[in-house]
């Protein structure tokens, strides 16, 4: 099983939903407030000099899931790089 972390502008959630419902990841947690800094974009801390947030999704799934989701995201990347959407890939280990 893999986990995979979605992180993401809130503009793009329908986007996002609509990728997951697509290759049958029915099944997530939402963090529906972030701050961070990345690499494409500007910082989203939630202040008068850096606004706005992100939101994120963690989708557990099987690997050959794992192989169509991350494909959905990377058309999402390519089609909304200025809004800001990051996918990374975490092993997971055991369920209960």
């Amino acid at each position: 099983m893999k986990g995979i972390m979605i992180i993401y502008a809130p503009a793009l959630e329908e986007n996002v939903l609509a990728a997951l419902a697509a290759v049958g990841a029915v099944k997530y947690t939402k963090f529906p407030l972030l701050h961070g800094v990345g690499g494409q974009s500007e910082p989203h801390l939630d202040t008068q000099v850096w606004p706005g947030t992100n939101e994120a999704l963690l989708v557990v799934t099987s690997d050959a899931t794992k192989i169509k989701l991350m494909s959905e995201i990377a058309k999402l990347k390519k089609e909304f790089a200025a809004e800001g959407i990051k996918a990374f890939v975490l092993p997971v280990e055991e369920e209960i």
